[in-house]
């Protein structure tokens, strides 16, 4: 694998990783960090879980995505 290829990729890897894996973490543990105020669980802070949730699984698709096209326009184009 060309070494510029992957340092190219290298964020959104972690930005996938990271965001895939805390979004998962806090839907297991049903529960979110509010600033200020600490851990709360889904039915004491539902809209922070769901955001917070929601916005980390579009991080996550975002990553993948950006890196499936340059992938695609590498090998491809």
């Amino acid at each position: 694998m060309n070494t510029g290829l992957f340092w190219s990729l290298f964020g959104n890897i972690i930005g996938l990783v990271f965001c895939a894996g805390y979004a998962a973490y806090t839907f297991v543990r049903q529960g979110v960090h509010v600033r200020g105020q600490g851990w709360k669980t889904k039915e004491e802070a539902p809209k922070s879980f769901y955001f917070t949730v929601g916005i980390l699984v579009l991080i996550s698709i975002v990553s993948l995505g950006s890196i499936i096209f340059r992938l695609y326009t590498y090998y491809n184009v």
